[in-house]
């Protein structure tokens, strides 16, 4: 269902002119013609597919592989550039009702999916389709109000459509309540939805399935410690033939990058493991296995068509200067340093002055290699450091850093992780769409929600192998992590590694009381700083947008209650 996203809203303009043959009907341009839509299934098909464009990528909303820019306000990575997001502002700890953090553009949307929801019934079509399109319809906006409290807190609750914009000025619901409504429009929505898509019109796979809208409702469930509840809405989705992907034959490429530097090899076994779960975890953001991999529950689609238009332009926010990248968003070096050391255990990194020391700017001595020596395969998968070798971007390619230079790196490390080497000629341009779920994510949110529950289980563990296995990692010792504050502290770092880059991170140091721990300045491979951030414990909630405040009076005491 990939272009048909990204063209709805012309489509959905001309739809509702194509009836005015004889004469000039002028319809005023802040209202839609409702008078002249809902005339055909085809017509509510598109109103519907202009709801889904929720999903593109959009500045205004951060979702679509903007996502990644909620890491760049964590302390997984830098965002460098300010005029890209409010990541920069966000992670220094500037943060004012100066900029909006998604608020103004997701009203907009939800307005879209109360209009399509109020006036579908107009429409004469197939019962069972009309149901179906009105579960995809509240489950997307169950979604969208899911992540306007869980960045804003209360928010103003609307369910039918509007053209006077005085009738949104009312006081915001708290944040309970609208938690309380959208998991309740999910659960109602998941019962009417199918669990795939066989594909054609009205059947594009990328709809909502039922599964998607329960990894939504796990996740929301999740955030908002609801453990008994998100432990079994996710163990349904584990139900329901999702798995990790996986690669079980390598090809030529697949070994062409010789980690034999980095990597002590038991045997050829063992090569063969590593080289195996590498791929894996790499591979399942390329475009070429979307088709055939049954990891991604939902994703924001994407398509090559032109520069700067409808691709994913991961390939060019991640990447260095010197494979055509901006380096816009970096990994830190406390991400770095939270990769597992090939044992499956925590890894203990050097000091800071040591490290400067053995990188010996930009000269590194054989001291610095053996930081990297016998990592976590997802850190090879995930990051460029000085010295490692990406050959499927660019063949013989070896990072390095170009400290100060235009477009590289601020912290001296690049992601590698989410970007497709088939798209790289073009900036903007990639074809790969941009997990918001994968199964990876359920494994997790099981893992968490049953220890918090009750604490260690067989279940857990067995969730927690299936992604190491995937990634070519031993299995979690038992007798370790036997505890429930044991186990809690590894699931949270193997939360961080796993769903690195995409987009989690900020809400799960939010969620686990962590933040005024983890935001520290962040500092480059030099040990010097390159941003001073600063933590308030109000940075839990974002401020309203001062243009919704003076818009809506009544957001101004909650705002106040949030410490803005």
């Amino acid at each position: 269902m990939k272009k048909i996203f990204y063209t709805s809203i012309i489509i959905f303009a001309i739809a509702a002119f194509s009836s005015c043959k004889k004469a000039l009907v002028l319809t005023p341009n802040d209202q839609l013609a409702s008078a002249t839509f809902w005339k055909t299934e085809h017509e509510a098909s598109l109103a519907l597919t202009g709801c889904y464009t929720y999903f593109s990528t959009n500045d205004n909303t951060y979702t679509g592989y903007y996502y990644a820019y909620n890491d760049g306000a964590s302390d997984n990575a830098m965002a460098q550039y300010p005029w890209e997001s409010n990541a920069t502002l966000i992670s220094a700890g500037n943060i004012s009702p100066t900029f909006d953090q998604g608020y103004n553009a997701r009203y907009q949307y939800i307005r879209r999916y109360n209009y399509f929801l109020d006036n579908i019934a107009k429409t004469p079509m197939d019962a069972a389709l009309e149901k179906r399109f009105i579960a995809e319809a509240r489950a997307l906006r169950a979604f969208t109000y899911f992540e306007l409290a869980e960045t804003f807190g209360p928010v103003v609750l609307l369910t039918k459509s509007y053209t006077d914009p005085l009738t949104t000025a009312v006081a915001p619901t708290p944040e309970a309540d609208v938690i309380t409504f959208v998991i309740s429009e999910l659960q109602s929505a998941a019962a009417d939805l199918p669990a795939s898509y066989a594909g054609g019109t009205d059947n594009e796979t990328g709809r909502i399935t039922s599964g998607a809208a329960l990894s939504i409702l796990a996740r929301v469930q999740l955030q908002y410690s609801k453990w008994a509840d998100a432990a079994a809405t996710a163990q349904k989705v584990m139900g329901m033939g999702y798995a990790l992907y996986r690669k079980t034959t390598l090809t030529a490429a697949d070994t062409q990058d010789d980690y034999s530097t980095f990597v002590t090899f038991a045997d050829d076994n063992d090569k063969q493991k590593f080289y195996k779960g590498m791929a894996s975890y790499e591979q399942q953001f390329w475009q070429a296995n979307e088709s055939s991999s049954k990891e991604v529950i939902l994703a924001s689609q994407n398509i090559s068509n032109s520069s700067y238009a409808y691709g994913n332009g991961l390939r060019t926010l991640f990447p260095p200067a010197d494979l055509g990248g901006w380096s816009s968003i970096t990994p830190t070096q406390e991400l770095v340093d939270a990769y597992w050391d090939r044992g499956g255990n925590t890894f203990t990194p050097p000091t800071a002055t040591a490290r400067a020391a053995n990188y010996n700017n930009g000269n590194p001595n054989a001291a610095y290699l053996t930081e990297f020596k016998n990592r976590d395969t997802r850190l090879y998968a995930s990051i460029l450091f000085p010295k490692s070798p990406w050959g499927a971007f660019n063949s013989g390619y070896t990072f390095s850093w170009g400290k100060g230079g235009s477009n590289n790196s601020k912290t001296g490390y690049n992601f590698r992780k989410l970007v497709d080497p088939v798209y790289t000629t073009a900036d903007w341009d990639g074809a790969q769409d941009f997990p918001i779920i994968r199964y990876a994510e359920i494994l997790l949110t099981y893992a968490e929600a049953k220890n918090e529950l009750s604490g260690p289980d067989p279940s857990i563990f067995a969730a927690l192998n299936d992604i190491r296995d995937r990634a070519g990692m031993p299995a979690v010792s038992q007798t370790t992590y036997s505890t429930q504050l044991s186990l809690r502290g590894l699931i949270q770092n193997e939360r961080r590694i796993e769903l690195a880059a995409e987009g989690q991170r900020l809400f799960d140091i939010r969620r686990w009381n962590i933040a005024k721990d983890v935001m520290k300045s962040t500092y480059d491979l030099t040990n010097t700083i390159v941003q001073a951030r600063v933590w308030d414990p109000k940075f839990v909630l974002m401020p309203y947008p001062q243009t919704a405040v003076d818009h809506n009076p009544n957001l101004k005491s909650a705002q106040t209650a949030k410490g803005y």
